[in-house]
């Protein structure tokens, strides 16, 4: 095995769903259900995009329906498959979306207590992007976290 140092988010990801296999369909379940809420708040989300450079709001969303067809492969059945269920989550920038709802399901209370520590281990605990609900009407405001 290698370093934790040396490791890429390929390789992390690996170990974190072979340490946890169990886990894996709660996993699946709170991706999904992250990839579903910037879907329903898309175009909010776009209108209010305040982050310049690399992380685009069209690049940014391409990421989120990546993940969301990859959630629905196998007939929402991804996680019975643990080799592919990383592959999938963790092939070249697919892992940036990834890593971000699995730090949003550790900051939940759902999220089991070994589970927290090993994501914060691996991804940390900062979030590539927050969003603010500003308005009565749900308008979001996406920001990069400080």
């Amino acid at each position: 095995m290698k370093v934790l140092y040396t490791m890429d988010d390929l390789d992390k990801g690996k170990l974190l769903f072979a340490l946890f296999p169990e886990e894996l369909e709660n996993i699946q379940k709170a991706i999904k259900k992250e990839c579903e809420m910037y879907l329903k708040y898309e175009i909010a989300l776009r209108k209010a995009w305040n982050v310049k450079g690399f992380l685009t709001a069209d690049f940014w969303f391409r990421l989120v329906y990546s993940t969301y067809d990859n959630m629905n492969r196998n007939k929402g059945k991804l996680w019975q498959k643990p080799k592919s269920f990383a592959d999938y989550l963790f092939d070249g920038n697919d892992a940036i979306f990834t890593k971000d709802c699995l730090i949003e399901y550790a900051s939940s209370k759902e999220c089991d207590f070994f589970l927290k520590k090993a994501i914060d281990l691996f991804f940390g605990s900062d979030k590539t992007i927050t969003y603010y609900i500003l308005n009565s009407d749900n308008s979001l405001m996406p920001t990069l976290p400080r």
